[in-house]
């Protein structure tokens, strides 16, 4: 921290402003004054709606292709007519064109883009709805990127491919599972948001097109299917964002920091001792919103106060099934926290 105080304050004298603010999402030092940039910083990559930053770093972060050409997008050398999605035109001097140059200038963009992307429409469709999903799901680019590497090894090794866009949900899903804690997203949750993108695909399809890829990728299928320490930390932050669950712990006089850390600890604790075997084939996302339930009827019992979550409001705060909750609840976890205790 200290480090970092030296570094703004040797920054400041450098460009004579006062107030110099590192900005975690572009990992740039600038002023909060003029919005000058005065240094980059590098930040490691995070889930979006994981505020801590973790320090593991993926390896599969950094890719290189060739000159003029991005992963995530179909495009090429050259520069494009003003700003890339730009639809209205100015010359130089910043007066709008006539309405005849403005058309003439659309005419000449859309065809620069058909230039572009020739022969290639279809990754160019596949590549542009991942870039639609990835801020639904509030994904880093890294994972964005790492799907799209994903994509361009599979068609280049001219696999023959019948729905490029389940392809890419799937290229999506084997992404999110390199980044295990840092991308906590379902395969429920990534079909869904296709879905609504007005795309048919399915769990069931991306699953069947994963075995018939496997025997022949198995670099990208070397991870094997989620962990639930993995949800830990997106579930409890859906969890303390809900309105119910910090108005029963403004009820019950609970200190929210402390509670989400005992919460967190708890729950860390139980799955740690509860191995494998014992879970078979449970839903590893289900099994830890059970597991958080349990965890706080493990701190209630503890301290002898009222239990802040009921499986009703852990089920709205989390969209999961109130009856699954229940079923691992007395399934598993009941007995075993009397065990525990």
């Amino acid at each position: 921290m200290n480090d970092r105080k030296s570094q703004i304050q040797i920054l400041g004298v450098e460009c004579k402003h006062n107030d110099v603010i590192l900005d975690f999402s572009r990992g740039e030092y600038i002023c909060s004054n003029c919005g000058l940039v005065m240094s980059q910083q590098y930040v490691p990559p995070t889930y979006k709606m994981n505020p801590i930053i973790n320090d593991k770093i993926s390896n599969t972060s950094r890719h290189y292709i060739s000159l003029g050409d991005r992963l995530h997008i179909i495009d090429g050398l050259g520069s494009f007519i003003d700003y890339e999605h730009s639809s209205f035109f100015s010359d130089s001097q910043g007066i709008p064109l006539s309405a005849k140059s403005q058309a003439l200038f659309k005419r000449l963009k859309y065809y620069d883009l058909r230039a572009r992307i020739a022969k290639r429409e279809t990754d160019y469709r596949a590549l542009k709805t991942l870039n639609q999903v990835i801020p639904k799901l509030n994904l880093n680019s890294k994972i964005r990127d790492r799907a799209a590497y994903i994509y361009h090894k599979i068609i280049k090794d001219k696999e023959k491919i019948t729905n490029h866009i389940l392809l890419i949900a799937l290229c999506l899903l084997l992404a999110v599972r390199e980044y295990k804690d840092l991308a906590p997203v379902t395969i429920q949750e990534i079909a869904k948001t296709f879905r609504i993108l007005g795309h048919r695909v399915s769990e069931r399809a991306m699953i069947q097109l994963s075995l018939k890829m496997r025997p022949k990728f198995r670099t990208f299928f070397k991870n094997k299917i989620r962990r639930s320490e993995e949800y830990i930390s997106r579930i409890i932050s859906n969890v303390m964002k809900y309105p119910k669950v910090n108005l029963r712990l403004k009820n019950y006089n609970v200190n929210p920091t402390t509670y989400e850390r005992e919460l967190t600890r708890e729950t860390r604790m139980i799955l740690k001792n509860i191995d494998f075997k014992k879970r078979g084939g449970r839903n590893p996302y289900i099994f830890t919103v059970a597991t958080v339930y349990a965890a706080d009827q493990k701190i209630s019992s503890k301290l002898n106060s009222h239990s802040i979550l009921t499986q009703k409001i852990l089920s709205e705060a989390t969209n999961c099934a109130e009856y699954s909750i229940r079923d691992h609840w007395r399934g598993l976890l009941y007995d075993f926290i009397k065990k525990m205790k």
